[in-house]
């Protein structure tokens, strides 16, 4: 299974890592307006790197070509709706933080990876190493900015996922072909200033107008939530 995941904060590496772990929230909107109540930003402070969207937008339009399964979706753990059960995954994710880790304010990474084995706790930042620690990725392939903050941590990952794991720069990684099963297109709303949300719409536009498809978004559910409760369930129904 050969898939491709977009996470359009992608492109706001020129200016993302200013606001990144400032005002967070689980509700975007809250989020954005705390954070331009606090501070001295307002919309017009964060730009977009133009080239990363091109390339993006470039990438999606010719992975259609050979008919993908296609979902958009707010936070990434949301592709494990598609691929979640499948294995032999081959991955590649364009993205301005890694997903193999979330760290979470933590610097134990690895009490985070065991804790994500015992109990399941994935969420939109580690759903790779999840996938890993169930022996369903063959590969991933990270595209990143070079100024993402999560290349720090990019030795864990790779001790981690060994060999199945590889990190790019666009302009460092070739494509072989644009052959893919599945297409998974990430708003990320927390990180993506409201301002620029209209670019995940352009890529609803041209998937309904280039398919015919209807679209398939992922609007009120997550997957880490949907996975909270199992242990839970499983001791209540032993």
């Amino acid at each position: 299974m050969r898939v491709l995941s977009i996470d359009l904060d992608y492109i706001m590496g020129p200016t993302i890592e200013i606001y990144n772990s400032e005002e967070f929230h689980s509700n975007p909107v809250l989020r954005w307006e705390n954070f331009f109540k606090r501070t001295d930003f307002d919309e017009n402070s964060f730009f977009i790197d133009q080239g990363a969207l091109i390339y993006c937008y470039d990438l999606f339009l010719k992975s259609l070509k050979n008919n993908p399964t296609v979902v958009f979706g707010y936070e990434h753990d949301q592709i494990l709706y598609q691929i979640g059960n499948l294995e032999n995954i081959d991955l590649i994710n364009i993205d301005h933080h890694d997903d193999v880790m979330h760290g979470g304010g933590s610097k134990d990474l690895m009490a985070e990876y065991k804790n994500l084995c015992k109990y399941d706790e994935v969420c939109e930042g580690n759903w790779i190493a999840w996938l890993h620690s169930k022996g369903q990725l063959n590969s991933a392939v990270w595209i990143c900015n070079k100024n993402s903050s999560n290349l720090g941590r990019n030795r864990f990952n790779q001790d981690l996922l060994g060999d199945k794991y590889s990190t790019f720069t666009r302009d460092a990684y070739d494509f072989d072909d644009y052959n893919f099963d599945h297409v998974f297109i990430c708003l990320s709303p927390q990180y993506m200033p409201p301002r620029h949300w209209h670019y995940f719409t352009m890529f609803m536009i041209v998937y309904e107008e280039i398919t015919g498809n209807d679209i398939n978004f992922i609007t009120n559910r997550k997957y880490g939530y949907d996975r909270k409760f199992d242990k839970t369930t499983e001791r209540i129904l032993r």
